[in-house]
């Protein structure tokens, strides 16, 4: 062991002192960090606080050699670094015969000798000694291990008196096309000072000498490191050093050890043989990853490389930061490719074909009525002769507003097999909704329920079921010649529009096979499966749902209406069905989810599929407790109604539960996403932006919107690949996965259904009595099933609850606002923008119009019974004849009220609840069935 004693220093401040131990043979570099870890957790007090950075440095040399000796002596005499957090700094001397010393070098006023020889024993053999008395335990911020991370070359930057100028641009372009969405404070260090700026400060539409120019100005010598408090205090801040170092070294110089704690990244660039300059980086772990920070080198060659040898007056955004082969690296990370031919078959074709392997399995089951594949494909053939005697033609689009039952399914069967495209239109949408939805897609022709013939689509003819079946007696059985193919339209379903009306998506027979070709393998789909129908055949998860399971050749289970609002009707049906594929939003999952807690009864299901909306993974831990991996496998899929159905995804394990990733996968065989910036330029992993979708699955078009057609569906011009630009908000990870992070728009999720806030809005600006409106969606933490959406009004001449009803004449349920919350005037960000965050909260429910009146007045011990779980539910302050809806109810919210009232000997039902809307009906309603 050698050690030394130095001396305090304008330069270093407080006197150090060090020491030299051989590393015993058999331990690695790991191993000491593994020690000194473990050390450090178990005696917090070992190094004075804080677990500081071990750096492995090679020598080109033996052990015993005068270079090994100059490298011992060097690392001895130099004391700890400016700015370092940490008591004590380790390296690791790596030397060609294989042996490696340890030189520690701590400051003297926090860590004597007999401390720096007891953290010495813990690194090198993993033994934390009894706390010796000379070690003055000190409260330091804890810093990370911080090692060598990456090396890169910066060939085109010259020494010279620009070059710190040209590197700092460099790293600024880089950090501000991969760092866009993070505030970023690039501190740099020179000859000539130390001055800092937060990015970005620049405009990429100036030229690339105007950029350089500017880099220069930002750290003149004069200008001070910030140290005030940014503003914005949400935004997280990443901060990254940079220091230039434009001296020739010695061959035998140490290498440059940045303070630690403070800095994410740290960049060291000092010149290098070829004229140019070379540098190191180190990276903080929790704060950026090691897999990015290496890229980062990369990146960091290749911007200099097109800033330096680029055309200077051309403008900036023409400089590249990713070269062709680093391009066609990251694109083949976001794609999985097929692994089946391109011979796709329409939907009744692919359903033929499972008739013609089992026509007497079954196909349907609805309550008691059970449809063999052989009766399925019958009755479509011959109500599509029907259809055909209507006028039905190929590529026409037929309506169906039909409840959800059996018959729906060989409806929309038959639709398919007359060779037509079906429109769903969900009989509980708003009559102005639906006749829109008509006019729009232009229907001839709806199919309704016998309840519903007298209602009204537009130009389109209401045709009830009965009559459709009446004409199809008799009919033949083989299917009509429709003369369509895999391209042509299978269905358009209505989302969400900006505008203040739904827009159509157009999907063809392509997509859907292909959605099946992808996943079936996989997911082990096949003829011994049993699916649910849980879902609005108006929502397109209903599409998995359906044809995957009639493709595959499963049993489907309708679910009633009213089943699907009762968790303990809907677990009693999974059970009697013994279903295996579930697919379902987070939302309804998280009511069943609470019934497994207590005793886990859904044995047969195998496979849980959510979609819809963002999974919180950690909410499925006590499921993984009630049903192990090994036998039901949970998966993540993230899609889009324009991508068909499904994109990417991820079998979620507990691990992943317990880490609550906010990853989606890969995308599935055959699809493809890529991360694009503002500018539509391809990001590297890690990088947050717009996730953009290719392959089997893009739509056709939006129906009769070729302007948002050509908006969305767009072409990359860097290699023709046609792309669907989502507004989705994600990042690429190093493994091909995709993380999923919002919205980049204003459109959200509420319980699985896809809203454009700018629709409500529009619709709200449509009363004539609106002033202004802004729309928000409520989500408490914690509790999504809580989550609203609530809309803010500037009045004229009109009152809260008559906005809500205008709102309710045009909007679904889902659609509707809970609260409709009248303001003096909206509040404005500096941007022009609505400033959220200065909206008042909801204090009082809107006033209600009483759903009727009872023929008698409930008890008034029914009465305090039912406004209680009312209050404790929805709100403090409601009133026995206000509205459920008008306070902000949902279908889950139901639930909870009906689970309080059952629990206080009070029987209702969430139909119950939506039947009687009001405390004082639906008390009115309890005392006549007790």
């Amino acid at each position: 062991m050698s050690e030394n004693s130095g001396l305090p220093t304008d330069q270093f401040g407080p006197a150090y002192h060090g020491a030299v131990h051989r590393v015993p043979a058999g331990v690695d570099p790991q191993q000491c960090r593994s020690n000194l870890a473990g050390a450090v957790d178990a005696r917090p007090d070992l190094i004075g606080g804080g677990l500081p950075a071990l750096w492995c440095e090679p020598v080109a040399g033996p052990s015993g050699s005068s270079l090994a000796d100059r490298r011992r002596t060097g690392e001895l005499d130099t004391p700890i670094g400016q700015g370092g957090r940490s008591a004590v700094r380790l390296t690791l001397l790596e030397y060609t015969d294989g042996k490696c010393d340890l030189v520690l070098v701590a400051d003297a006023a926090r860590i004597d000798r007999s401390g720096l020889d007891a953290i010495a024993t813990a690194v090198l053999h993993g033994v934390a000694p009894s706390p010796p008395s000379s070690v003055r335990p000190v409260v330091l911020t804890p810093v990370v291990d911080q090692s060598t991370d990456f090396t890169f070359a910066l060939p085109e930057v010259k020494s010279g008196p620009n070059a710190a100028r040209d590197v700092a641009a460099t790293l600024e372009l880089v950090l501000a096309r991969t760092l866009a969405d993070e505030r970023v404070t690039l501190d740099v260090t020179t000859a000539d000072g130390r001055f800092g700026w937060t990015l970005p400060v620049w405009d990429e539409d100036r030229s690339v000498a105007e950029f350089r120019a500017s880099a220069g100005e930002r750290f003149a010598p004069t200008r001070p490191r910030p140290t005030e408090t940014p503003a914005d205090t949400s935004a997280f801040e990443l901060r990254v050093a940079l220091q230039v170092d434009l001296h020739e070294p010695p061959a035998d110089q140490l290498c440059y050890k940045p303070p630690i704690g403070e800095f994410a990244l740290t960049l060291y660039a000092e010149p290098a043989d070829d004229g140019g300059l070379t540098g190191r980086g180190w990276c903080r772990p929790d704060l950026f990853p090691r897999w990015r920070a290496t890229a980062l080198g990369r990146q960091l060659t290749q911007m200099s490389r097109e800033l330096m040898t680029a055309c200077q007056q051309q403008p900036l955004t023409a400089v590249e930061l990713l070269d062709e082969p680093e391009r066609e690296r990251v694109l083949a990370l976001g794609r999985t490719e097929r692994t089946w031919g391109s011979a796709a078959r329409t939907l009744p074709e692919l359903i033929a074909a499972r008739t013609a392997a089992a026509p007497d399995a079954i196909a349907l089951t609805d309550g008691d009525t059970l449809l063999s594949y052989r009766r399925l494909t019958d009755r479509a053939s011959q109500l599509s002769h029907a259809l055909r005697a209507l006028g039905v033609a190929p590529c026409d689009r037929v309506g169906v507003c039909l409840e959800r039952s059996a018959d729906l399914v060989v409806v929309l069967l038959a639709v398919l097999t007359a060779g037509a495209t079906y429109v769903p239109l969900d009989p509980a949408y708003p009559a102005d909704r639906l006749a829109f939805m008509a006019e729009d897609a232009e229907l001839g022709l709806v199919l309704v329920d016998a309840g519903n013939a007298g209602r009204t689509f537009a130009s389109g003819v209401a045709v009830p079921l009965d009559r459709l079946e009446q004409l199809a007696e008799g009919a033949s059985t083989t299917p009509p010649a429709s003369g369509i193919g895999p391209d042509d339209g299978a269905y358009i379903i209505y989302t969400s529009g900006s505008t203040g009306r739904p827009k159509g998506v157009v999907v063809p027979h392509r997509n859907v096979a292909a959605l099946l070709d992808a996943t079936a393998g996989d997911l082990g789909l096949g003829s011994t499966d049993t699916w649910t129908w849980f879902h609005s055949a108006a929502f397109d998860f209903s599409v998995w749902e359906i044809w995957g399971a009639l493709i595959t050749g499963g049993r489907l289970v309708v679910v009633p209406y009213w089943t699907c609002r009762s968790p303990e009707d809907f677990r009693e049906l999974l059970v009697r069905e013994r279903v295996s594929v579930l697919n379902h939003t987070p939302s309804a999952f998280s009511r069943l989810l609470e019934l497994e807690r207590g005793d886990a009864l859904l044995g047969d299901i195998r496979l849980v599929i959510f979609g819809g909306e963002p999974l919180d993974t950690r909410s499925l831990t006590s499921w993984f407790d009630a049903h192990p991996e090994t036998r039901c496998r949970v998966v993540n899929m993230f899609g889009i109604t324009e991508t068909t159905v499904h994109v990417t995804a991820q079998t979620v394990t507990r691990a992943d539960a317990l880490a609550a990733t906010r990853s989606v996968g890969r995308a599935i065989p055959g699809w493809a996403v890529r991360v694009l910036d503002s500018r539509g330029r391809l990001l590297p992993p890690g990088s947050t932006g717009e996730i953009a979708v290719a392959g089997d699955g893009l739509a056709l078009h939006y129906l009769h919107r070729p302007e948002l057609t050509a908006q969305r569906f767009v072409t990359d011009p860097q290699d023709g690949t046609r792309l669907y630009l989502s507004g989705d908000k994600g990042r690429l990870l190093s493994d091909g996965r995709l993380e999923h992070l919002g919205r980049l728009d204003s459109q959200v999720k509420l319980r699985g259904h896809r809203i454009e806030l700018d629709e409500i809005r529009n619709v709200l600006l449509g009363h004539d009595a609106v002033v202004a409106a802004a729309v928000v969606l409520s989500r408490p933490e914690g509790d999504e099933d809580a989550a609203r959406l609530d809309a803010y009004v500037v009045l004229d001449g009109a009152d809260p609850a008559e906005i809500r009803q205008h709102a309710a004449k045009t909007l679904p349920d889902y659609m509707v606002p809970g609260m409709v919350i009248q303001i003096p005037e909206l509040p404005l960000t500096v941007n022009g923008k609505v400033d959220v965050k200065r909206l008042p909260a909801p204090a009082e429910p809107v006033a209600a119009t009483p759903a009727g009146t009872p023929d008698t007045a409930p008890a008034e011990n029914t009465l305090a019974v039912v406004l209680a779980a009312w209050r404790t539910v929805l709100h403090d302050r409601c009133a026995a004849e206000d509205d459920f809806f008008d306070l902000g109810g949902n279908s889950l919210l139901a639930l909870r009220i009906s689970h309080a009232l059952r629990d206080a000997g009070v029987p209702v039902s969430v139909r119950d609840i939506y039947r009687w809307r009001t405390a004082v009906l639906l008390a009115q309603h309890a005392d006549n069935q007790m």
